[in-house]
């Protein structure tokens, strides 16, 4: 994601401006929170009363700033820079300054909660990934409804994850007759609804994170306190590459 952001704010000398003969803006912008930075810009340089002028004079300016962002940055990537900048004497004595601030990195996405007695829980699902697909990222996800046991494909580029409602006759069947295939098949099927107990209601949030060069598993598992088993019960983690979506689950009992 990539944002220009534009201010413009005039200043008042203490005397007549004939010549800015330097001038300088600098930053100690950052971010406070995933969206929200907060900071001064320093306007600094020398100028002359008069062109004529021998004599320069010193001026410095702080300006203060604070910006919310509609979007959640990724703070390990996000980066605050000075993208251009103009000034104008206007009446004598003031300096009108234009600056415009780039504001760049990756957008951090988390799925909304899932809960086991929400009957809207596909429509959140589909809600979400509609928003990954606009984002345009490594990965096409598609989702394709099953009107017999209303069931959710999200297909992606090496495997078939089937998500089946928590109220499914299809959860839990165990036929004896069919007891082969049923393994053979499971061994290549990851169910997001697999950690909820039909004694215990649940929740899970599932953070997904784009992997990213000199990243390693080990330190993702470090930073949203997971695991490698819960990792691999819903990422194909042999084909893991810069860029691939990696979901992570957090699964609370209520």
């Amino acid at each position: 994601m990539k944002k220009i952001i534009s201010f413009e704010k005039e200043l008042n000398f203490p005397s007549m401006i004939g010549l800015i003969t330097s001038i300088a803006l600098d930053h100690n912008l950052k971010f406070i929170s995933k969206n929200e930075i907060e900071g001064n810009f320093t306007v600094s340089g020398t100028y002359k009363m008069t062109e004529a002028s021998t004599l320069e004079e010193d001026f410095k300016y702080d300006i203060p700033a604070s910006i919310s962002l509609t979007e959640k940055l990724d703070l390990d990537s996000a980066i605050i820079s000075i993208d251009d900048f103009h000034y104008e004497i206007v009446n004598e004595d003031r300096l009108n300054c234009k600056i415009d601030l780039l504001v760049n990195g990756i957008e951090e996405v988390d799925l909304e909660e899932v809960r086991e007695c929400d009957g809207d829980h596909q429509q959140k699902i589909k809600e979400e990934i509609e928003k990954l697909d606009k984002q345009e990222e490594v990965e096409e996800i598609n989702k394709e409804e099953n009107t017999n046991d209303e069931s959710i494909e999200i297909n992606n580029k090496e495997e078939n994850i089937e998500i089946l409602p928590p109220d499914s006759e299809e959860n839990g069947r165990n036929d004896e007759n069919d007891n082969d295939s049923n393994n053979n098949s499971e061994n290549n099927i990851s169910s997001l609804f697999d950690s909820f107990s039909d004694d215990d209601e649940t929740f899970t949030t599932y953070s997904v994170y784009i992997y990213r060069k000199d990243d390693t598993l080990e330190n993702i598992i470090a930073k949203y306190n997971t695991n490698m088993d819960d990792l691999s019960n819903y990422n194909d983690l042999s084909s893991i590459e810069i860029g691939s979506k990696i979901i992570i689950p957090n699964t609370n009992n209520e």
